[in-house]
């Protein structure tokens, strides 16, 4: 993860100006730069000409998407009009080097009712969600291989997400699988090697994989339910960055789901 702070002193009566140039910056960032996972824009109370921008990126590929947009281009000169001085520009990076194989980004509930389910969790939560996306599975193994229509949301929050799955057919995601936390999800590295470990004697099975075509990659992996009736989901990490963007916007983005 990379962090960069940017400390603005705005000329006197400039500030709706400049307001107006970030709410456009960050419309422009949130719909399409899914490598950057935080981009705050705050003030200080006491001197509304001092404004800060803390903006977190993926990792270095997502930061150079970033400063190779053309809508950065053209926004920077407009910003400096509208400054007593450059922005004031500090670059951080993690100060622990963790390893983060298969972090925790979401928790799936199978519903009978989407869109009910939405306004449910959108008033006892305070949370928006996103629209809703289909994804045509053309190889679900749950044991037995036949194609699939998914449909669900997410919260648009921060991780770990809220995900809300259409009941649908009579395998693993069955109207039988509502009313319970139906899985926890994790982003994997390497999905074959899961795949091995997870059906290794002793291990806890697997109930579902989904796949493009036979003998590929699985792209998602449910586990059998464990000890306690809750089963792990796996999903690619290459998954990672358009998910997160359908999750910031509420849009799904071109080819996911297709």
């Amino acid at each position: 993860m990379i962090t960069i702070t940017a400390e603005q002193l705005v000329k006197a009566g400039h500030e709706q100006a400049v307001d107006a140039l970030m709410a456009d910056l960050t419309t422009d960032i949130m719909q399409q730069e899914p490598g950057c996972v935080r981009f705050d824009y705050v003030v200080e109370p006491q001197n509304p000409r001092r404004r800060l921008v803390i903006e977190s990126y993926r990792d270095r590929a997502a930061l150079e998407t970033h400063q190779r947009a053309p809508y950065l281009a053209t926004f920077i000169p407009l910003l400096l009009e509208h400054l007593d001085e450059p922005p004031a520009v500090v670059q951080f990076v993690d100060a622990f080097n963790q390893a983060r194989s298969a972090p925790y980004f979401h928790t799936g509930i199978v519903v009978d009712d989407l869109e009910e389910a939405v306004k449910y969790y959108s008033d006892s939560l305070g949370v928006r969600f996103t629209e809703p996306g289909t994804f045509d599975i053309p190889r679900l193994e749950d044991p037995d291989p036949h194609p699939f229509e998914l449909t669900a949301v997410l919260s648009m929050t921060e991780a770990p997400f809220l995900e809300l799955i259409q009941a649908a057919g009579d395998g693993i995601i069955s109207a039988d699988k509502c009313g319970q936390i139906f899985y926890h999800g994790y982003w994997e590295d390497d999905m074959d090697a899961r795949l091995e470990r997870l059906t290794e004697p002793g291990a806890p099975g697997v109930e579902a994989v989904f796949r493009m075509e036979q003998g590929s990659t699985p792209f998602a992996i449910i586990t059998r339910p464990d000890r306690y009736g809750t089963r792990i989901e796996y999903v690619g990490a290459q998954a990672a960055d358009p998910l997160t963007a359908w999750a910031r916007t509420g849009v799904l983005p071109d080819g996911i789901g297709a």
